[in-house]
Parts: structure tokens; C-alpha cells; sequence
């Protein structure tokens, strides 16, 4: 399955203040993943992929981005865990 690749800007919660945030997004068939995180290890390159609602992306040709996300993205934070 061939993964097409775009960039997001979208509205988080960043200590307690609303603020946009600037992601890769990717679609895997009708399936929609923001790339919150990456990294290479050897030969391999391992993402940390959230699962975003298809339906509240906006087309958008803003300066720095392909998509506007409707909804809330609410990424982990790893100082939590």
C-alpha cells in the first residue's frame, strides 16, 4: 500500500493554552496518521503515528501546510509516563 505524505497544522493544548501545532500527516487508503514523533535506527526509520478522524481535515494550501485539522489533536506527553 504506497503512503502519500503531507503536512498538517492543527490546534493543540500546550500547558494549559490552546496553540497550533505544524505536523507530517499521512494517508494509508482512507486512514489518516499525524507523525508526532521519528527517529533512524540502522537501516530503519521508526515513527510514532496517532490515528486522526479523516473526516475533520480541511484542504488547505496555507504557507506551510496541505491540511487543517478540525478537530483536537491530543498528543501523549512522554514527561507523563
Amino acid at each position: 500500500m504506497q503512503v502519500k505524505k503531507y503536512k498538517l497544522r492543527g490546534l493543540t493544548v500546550r500547558d494549559g493554552q490552546p496553540s497550533f501545532i505544524n505536523l507530517s500527516l499521512e494517508f494509508e487508503g482512507a486512514r489518516a496518521f499525524v507523525i508526532w514523533d521519528s527517529m533512524t535506527l540502522g537501516c530503519y526509520l521508526l515513527k510514532a503515528r496517532l490515528e486522526i478522524d479523516p473526516n475533520l481535515l480541511l484542504k488547505d494550501a496555507g504557507r506551510d501546510w496541505d491540511y487543517m485539522y478540525r478537530g483536537k489533536l491530543v498528543l501523549p506527553r512522554p514527561e507523563l509516563n
